[in-house]
C-alpha cells in the first residue's frame, strides 16, 4: 500500500519537465553510490593532495618566514589550535637538494591516486569507457592543475579578503576559480572523451558549491578543528579534515551529476534510460566545437 503513493508521485513527476529533471537527477545520484565514492575521494585527497600542499607550504615558508601561519590564517583558527597545526607541519627546509626534488616529484606521482579515483567517479557519472594506460600522463596533469588551482584560491583570499564589500567579490572570484579548476581538471582526467561544453554546467555548479562551502566552513570549521584538537590532538585534526573533505567531495559529485542531467536536457535526452545516444554524441567531440 505504501508503494502506491510513490508510484503515483513518480507518474505525476514525469509529466512535467521540472519533474523529469528532478527524478533523473535523484536517480543518477542514487546509482552513483554517493557515500562510498565521496568517502573514497576524501580519503584519497587527504593522503594525496594534502601532502603536496604541505610540501609546497614548507618550501614557501623557507622562502618567506612570515608565511608560516598561512594555513591557520586561511582556516581562522585560534592561537592554540594554530600552534598545534603548525607543529604538525614539516619544519622549514634550509636549502633544496637533489634528493628533495626527486622526493617531491615522487610525491606528485604518488598523488595521482586521487586523479585515478576522480577519473573512476567521472567515468561512472558519464558512463564512458576507461582510457588505456598510455594516457596515464593525464593523472599527473590533473593533479598539477588541481594543486595550482588551490594555490590560486588561497592567493586570491589573501589579496581580496578585508571588508564586507570585498567579501562579495571574493565569493565571485572563488566560484569562478573553482569552476575553471574543475572544468579543466575533469576534462583532463577523462582524457578529453567528454566535450568541454558538456562538462561546463557541472563545473559551474561545483564552483558555486565550493564557494558556498567555503562560506559555511569559515563559520563551522575553526570550532570543529579546535574541539577535535582539544580532545584528540593531531589525530582529531585529521578526523575533522577528512570529514570536511567528504562534504566537499559530495558537493563535487552531486554537482557533476546534476550538470550531466542539465546537458542531457539541453540535447533532448533527459529521460533516456542510459543516455547512450547522448554519450556517443558527446564522446565524438574533443573540446568546444
Amino acid at each position: 500500500m505504501a508503494q502506491l503513493p510513490v508510484n503515483r508521485l513518480a507518474r505525476a513527476g514525469v509529466r512535467s519537465v521540472a519533474g523529469r529533471f528532478v527524478m533523473r537527477a535523484l536517480r543518477d545520484i542514487r546509482e552513483l553510490e554517493l557515500f562510498d565514492r565521496a568517502m573514497t575521494l576524501a580519503a584519497q585527497a587527504f593522503t594525496s593532495i594534502l601532502p603536496v600542499l604541505i610540501v609546497a607550504g614548507s618550501l614557501r615558508g623557507s622562502l618567506n618566514p612570515e608565511a608560516n601561519s598561512l594555513v591557520a590564517n586561511n582556516l581562522g583558527l585560534d592561537d592554540r589550535t594554530a600552534d598545534l597545526v603548525q607543529q604538525s607541519m614539516p619544519q622549514q627546509v634550509e636549502g633544496v637538494t637533489l634528493t628533495q626534488v626527486i622526493a617531491a616529484l615522487l610525491l606528485i606521482v604518488a598523488a595521482t591516486s586521487f586523479a585515478r579515483a576522480l577519473e573512476r567517479c567521472f567515468l561512472r557519472i558519464w558512463k564512458t569507457p576507461k582510457a588505456g594506460i598510455r594516457f596515464a600522463w593525464r593523472w599527473v596533469a590533473g593533479i598539477v592543475a588541481i594543486v595550482i588551482g588551490l594555490l590560486v584560491v588561497v592567493a586570491t583570499r589573501n589579496i581580496v579578503r578585508g571588508t564586507d564589500a570585498i567579501s562579495v567579490l571574493e565569493f565571485i572570484l572563488e566560484a569562478a576559480i573553482w569552476s575553471a579548476l574543475w572544468w579543466i581538471a575533469s576534462w583532463v582526467v577523462v582524457n578529453r572523451s567528454i566535450s568541454l561544453r558538456a562538462l561546463l554546467p557541472g563545473s559551474v555548479l561545483a564552483g558555486l558549491g565550493f564557494a558556498v562551502a567555503t562560506v559555511v566552513g569559515r563559520g563551522y570549521l575553526p570550532g570543529a578543528l579546535a574541539a577535535s584538537a582539544e580532545q584528540f590532538g593531531v589525530l582529531g585534526l585529521a578526523f575533522s579534515y577528512i570529514g570536511w573533505l567528504f562534504v566537499l567531495m559530495s558537493v563535487l559529485l552531486i554537482a557533476v551529476t546534476i550538470g550531466r542531467v542539465i546537458h542531457l536536457a539541453l540535447i533532448g535526452q533527459l529521460w533516456s534510460r542510459s543516455g547512450e545516444a547522448a554519450e556517443a554524441r558527446t564522446s565524438t567531440h574533443r573540446g568546444l566545437p
